[in-house]
């Protein structure tokens, strides 16, 4: 199945429409993301995200322009030797940008999602399918309610050690496809967006990594296309719980 899954994410990669048929928007934004995972019992562990997106607007080259999204996640992992199940629940808020009918009022994601490790040694290749459920607060007519299909392929790599452990460097590169549509998306799916991500990260320690990428977001549409160029900040804290504990306890 996620062989199936990959072809198909090449798929849509390779016939990415690349004819101009309008006008192409450019974005710079900044992205802020800080994990916060703790093992519960066996294979389940706990996962906390807190983030933060900021943007340019049209015309304007800066980046923290406007404070774009706010955003927190809990999520629920399962894992096994080469699969990984999750699911989280979220809240998503967009303070200063408007947006078609939402003026920035909240959001609810949900979603269920997979990863299967092809290889672990000596990098890591992963495939993941993700569907999100997005309750969207409108002013008249209340919740709208939309689903998207992210399919991801993501390789890691470290440069000066077998695995990601305390001194480490490591290189990540990912390919996303986005499809999304209402609330019919299995019987009418669309191509949303396609995200090239590449990057890098440190391991300060076993438990606390931070991880800079690049990415760019490619929106086609026939009367204009969107393209969003994107520098993230990602901080991963493991067993952060505990290892708060040992150092309160010093």
């Amino acid at each position: 199945m996620m062989r199936l899954l990959f072809v198909w994410v090449m798929f849509h990669i390779i016939t990415l429409p690349v004819a101009v048929y309008g006008q192409t928007k450019s974005y710079n934004q900044f992205w802020n993301d800080f994990q916060f995972v703790t093992p519960i019992k066996g294979k389940w562990s706990n996962e906390i995200n807190i983030g933060q997106v900021w943007t340019s607007l049209s015309g304007d080259d800066d980046p923290f322009h406007s404070n774009a999204q706010l955003y927190a996640r809990v999520w629920l992992h399962y894992s096994l030797s080469k699969f990984k199940l999750s699911v989280f629940t979220g809240y998503n808020h967009n303070p200063e940008i408007k947006l078609m009918g939402q003026d920035g009022l909240p959001e609810i994601r949900s979603a269920v999602q997979g990863i299967y490790y092809f290889k672990k040694t000596p990098f890591t290749l992963s495939g993941r399918l993700r569907i999100e459920d997005h309750l969207d607060r409108r002013i008249e007519q209340g919740f709208d309610e939309s689903f998207r299909v992210r399919s991801q392929v993501k390789l890691t790599k470290t440069l000066n050690a077998t695995e990601i452990a305390k001194g480490s460097v490591y290189l990540v590169a990912s390919e996303e496809v986005f499809t999304q549509t209402a609330a019919d998306v299995f019987e009418y799916p669309r191509f949303g967006s396609n995200r090239l991500t590449i990057g890098c990260g440190y391991a300060f320690t076993n438990d606390f990594l931070v991880e800079m990428d690049y990415s760019n977001d490619y929106y086609p549409n026939k009367n204009h296309q969107l393209s969003y160029h994107t520098v993230q900040v990602n901080f991963s804290c493991y067993n952060w719980l505990k290892n708060l504990q040992n150092t309160l306890l010093r």
